[in-house]
C-alpha cells in the first residue's frame, strides 16, 4: 500500500495472508518496543545492524508461534484491507 499523496509505502499485504507488515516509522509514537527482526539474510549489503534486539536470518520460531496464534485469535480468518483488490 503505498500513499497516493507522497508516494510513500506504507505497509505491505500478502495475498491470501493474515498479517500486514507495517514500516515501524509509520506509527506513532508510542508503539511496542522492538522484540525482534526477522528475514535479515535480505537485508542490502554492507547494511549493519543495532545489537537492540535479536536478528534471525529467516524466520524465527517464536515468530511463528506469535503469527499462528494471532491467526487463530482470528478465527483463521484474513481480514480484508480496504482499498486492495482482492
Amino acid at each position: 500500500m503505498v500513499a497516493t499523496c507522497c508516494n510513500s509505502a506504507m505497509f505491505l499485504d500478502f495475498t491470501k495472508g493474515h498479517w500486514l507488515t507495517v514500516y515501524r516509522a509509520r506509527l506513532p509514537d508510542d508503539v511496542p518496543p522492538l522484540e525482534m527482526r526477522v528475514m535479515t539474510a535480505d537485508r542490502p549489503e554492507g547494511a549493519v545492524l543495532p545489537d537492540d534486539a535479536p536478528s534471525y536470518a529467516g524466520h524465527a520460531g517464536r515468530f511463528m508461534w506469535k503469527l499462528l496464534a494471532a491467526w487463530a485469535s482470528m478465527g483463521f480468518r484474513a481480514p480484508k484491507v480496504e482499498g486492495i483488490p482482492a
